[in-house]
């Protein structure tokens, strides 16, 4: 659940600016504009005509960047996702937990699903990927009208699509589904029973989340996800944000100069000393709040 909820990109450190998502980011002698992004993988479409300038942005570019290329999501790539979201026949949720346990997981899938799916019906998922649906439920209460299959990051690549613009990926989605689904069995059902033990917790948290993105308060953004009992280790922020900026960064800094582009990533990725904004400033490029 807590790698969910990174990578739905809302762990934040203060940039020394509040209520800002959208930046303009300049290389030194160049005249073209490029700018970043900071999205909520799980909130709804029509956030893109709720930042300012974004619509313009969209407009002024050559190119979008996401962390995937979400465009080229083809039924093929869908059923391949689908495939290593299953566990493996022997560690059915049934195999790896005690009745307890899967009785604990089931009252929360209830609670959730409504009558729409139960653990019996999960359980050939892997752990992760039951923490994934568990928390794209809790999303829907903390973002009301969100809808899974209408998501932020989607829609700004779509709507360049339209206007003739490339999207592009920085990473392919193989990758981020090792990121998400690839730890050892035993390590996402304990994971799995740490948000159970914790469900109300953490929808607290989700909607808290929630609010503080649409507010743009990256300092409410950083004690949340800072929380010391449900917040990230050294190793995972290492892991979903540090090792990933950098190798970003590293396309960037030939990039911009060339090109006009728009990055379009978790809000995560943004601030901090580690952040995609402080590194690409300690290149040399400029980076402004765009108003």
């Amino acid at each position: 659940m807590k790698k969910l909820m990174l990578c739905a990109a809302l762990f934040a450190a203060n940039f020394g600016m509040q209520a800002q998502l959208l930046w303009k980011v300049s290389a030194p002698g160049s005249d073209k504009d490029s700018y970043i992004v900071g999205t909520h993988h799980l909130a709804p479409q029509g956030m893109i005509d709720s930042i300012p300038g974004l619509q313009e942005a969209i407009k002024d570019i050559d190119a979008v960047y996401g962390e995937v290329d979400m465009t080229t999501m083809t039924p093929e790539v869908q059923q391949k996702a689908m495939s290593i979201m299953m566990a493996p026949t022997d560690s059915t949720l049934n195999k790896v937990l005690t009745k307890e346990q899967y009785d604990s997981v089931g009252a929360v899938i209830d609670k959730y699903f409504q009558g729409m799916a139960n653990v019996d019906q999960l359980a050939i998922m892997k752990p992760a990927a039951i923490s994934t649906q568990i928390a794209l439920m809790q999303n829907m209460a903390a973002f009301p009208g969100f809808n899974p299959a209408e998501q932020f990051d989607s829609k700004i690549q779509q709507q360049a699509k339209i206007l003739g613009k490339q999207t592009c990926g920085f990473e392919t989605m193989d990758f981020q589904l090792g990121l998400l689904y690839g730890d050892a069995i035993g390590e996402q059902a304990e994971s799995l029973m740490k948000a159970v033990r914790n469900d109300e917790k953490s929808l607290e948290m989700s909607k808290k989340l929630s609010q503080a993105y649409i507010a743009g308060n990256l300092d409410a953004m950083l004690e949340i996800m800072t929380d010391e009992e449900l917040g990230m280790d050294e190793e995972g922020i290492k892991k979903l944000i540090t090792d990933r900026n950098e190798n970003w960064v590293a396309l960037l800094k030939t990039l911009v100069p060339e090109k006009s582009v728009l990055v379009a990533v978790g809000a995560g990725h943004l601030p901090g000393e580690k952040g995609i904004l402080s590194l690409l400033k300690d290149l040399g490029f400029t980076v402004t709040p765009v108003r």
